[in-house]
């Protein structure tokens, strides 16, 4: 019964979790409230916050959770695939940076929330927890390339990954140098227009240049 009991929670935690990143996925966080979560989750205020005290919990948990299922997925991937050469781990880690702009850009939009928004008042147990488990599916795909390619260490492995992430964040961050509160500005910036796809792969090509050359 407690196990039953156990499931249908993490049933409705994941529901309302669902919930607010399809929001996210529709408007800004700041315009996202406890209350139309809980509305459109069909739960009481009150039953919602039995679950997660604050919207930043939510959305952390989202991070980190999200982050993780992307390098389990990515650790299968490197597991399948005969990748001999550094060319093929170039050619490996480009392309899941194009899928992680393409089919998770959310996760990137929520690690630019995480230092200055969501640490404010999300549980610093929780986060903790889902940073450990975060840092360890994080340290099998590293341990993974490292035994693939040994001049790899595990530490430059880790940080592969942390660069990719720190690369397209900033580009976002940097993107609308043209523009004012989405309006364009009338004077001609036309160099400080960011393409957040095209930049961030060439950029991340260059990095991965410098970090596997002599490597194979």
């Amino acid at each position: 019964m407690n196990a039953r009991t156990n499931d249908q929670k993490k049933q409705k935690a994941t529901l309302i979790s669902n919930v607010a990143l399809n929001l996210f996925q529709e408007k800004p966080f700041a315009e996202i409230s406890m209350n139309e979560i809980a509305k459109k989750s069909n739960v009481a205020k009150g039953t919602l916050f039995n679950y997660y005290k604050t919207k930043e919990n939510i959305f952390m948990h989202l991070l980190l959770v999200g982050y993780a299922n992307f390098f389990n997925r990515l650790l299968s991937q490197l597991n399948e695939k005969q990748i001999n050469t550094i060319k093929e781990l170039k050619n490996f880690l480009l392309n899941s940076t194009e899928d992680l702009i393409q089919k998770h850009f959310t996760l990137i939009k929520l690690n630019a929330l995480r230092g200055p928004i969501l640490e404010n008042k999300a549980s610093r147990d929780q986060t903790i927890d889902g940073r450990k488990d975060l840092y360890f599916i994080h340290e099998q795909l590293s341990k993974r390339i490292h035994d693939l390619f040994p001049k790899i260490s595990i530490s430059q492995a880790n940080k592969i990954f942390i660069i990719q992430s720190s690369i397209i964040s900033g580009l976002i961050n940097l993107s609308g140098l043209d523009a004012f509160n989405q309006e364009p500005i009338k004077d001609d910036f036309v160099n400080f227009k960011v393409n957040v796809f095209d930049d961030s792969i060439e950029t991340f090509s260059f990095y991965l240049d410098g970090l596997l050359k002599d490597k194979g």
